[in-house]
């Protein structure tokens, strides 16, 4: 007797491990900005909106073609083939950042929380993802109960600062009971929404908070000597899907 296919996978069918991911990336996270920096990259609308929402899978502009370093999706809100989602990870990539705020009268022996961390936190804390693949709405979760899935884990020493990536544990994302299936040509769209709660800590272009563009980095060139001024890496919120992509050819093949 055959071996049946797994749930979700007809016999004449292929699949590949895949990983749908896209990133909303700007200088600015001030909520509306439509500035050059406030504009997520590839799009024209604002990384985060007046109204605290974040686009994923269905920003104009952006996709595998135009830009490929921030998404591997086809087209806008799209699938041009099959796809299983198994886990879900939510990642915030923001630049490491000198403390430049503090909370009591002397700034060198009291220094803050860096403003990167303080946004980080508005968004996992106050953030609700809501996630539609195919006909209807499969999610609208915290933020809270999703693993970061990767970037950069920092541990902080008497002497140095060492950057890793963070630890690529398979617990380190969010593990759906069962698949998600949809068939190809069905829509995909994600958005983070954040709470009001959090919308002056992280600031407008009228009113600015942790969510304003960083300072540029000064750092010493030992050679000549001298200081350079080096632009900041941007904001950085990654979604991505983990799962498999169904067709009916084998990938370099002739049809299955």
């Amino acid at each position: 007797m055959a071996t049946p296919a797994p749930t979700g996978q007809p016999q004449n069918f292929k699949s590949q491990p895949w990983i749908l991911f896209d990133s909303v990336v700007a200088n600015s996270f001030l909520l509306g900005d439509t500035s050059s920096d406030g504009q997520a990259v590839g799009t024209t609308i604002p990384a985060i909106s007046q109204n605290g929402e974040m686009i994923f899978f269905n920003a104009p502009g952006r996709n595998a073609a135009s830009t490929p370093t921030l998404t591997n999706l086809d087209q806008q809100s799209t699938l041009s083939y099959g796809f299983e989602v198994w886990q879900i990870y939510v990642a915030l990539q923001f630049p490491t950042f000198t403390p430049n705020q503090n909370i009591g009268y002397d700034l060198s022996a009291n220094a803050g929380v860096p403003g990167t961390v303080k946004l980080m936190e508005a968004i996992l804390n106050f953030g609700v993802l809501e996630l539609q693949l195919g006909q209807e709405n499969q999610a609208l979760w915290p933020l809270t109960r999703f693993g970061a899935g990767g970037g950069l884990n920092v541990n902080a020493g008497t002497v140095a600062v060492v950057g890793s990536n963070a630890i690529p544990d398979g617990a380190n994302v969010m593990k759906l009971p069962e698949p998600i299936e949809m068939p190809r040509t069905q829509n995909i769209y994600a958005k983070i929404k954040l709470a009001p709660q959090v919308f002056a800590l992280i600031g407008s272009v009228a009113a600015p908070g942790v969510g304003t563009k960083l300072s540029s980095y000064q750092y010493g060139v030992a050679s000549t000597p001298t200081v350079v001024s080096l632009p900041q890496p941007p904001f950085k919120v990654e979604l991505g899907l983990v799962g498999r992509r169904i067709k009916n050819t084998q990938y370099g093949q002739l049809p299955g």
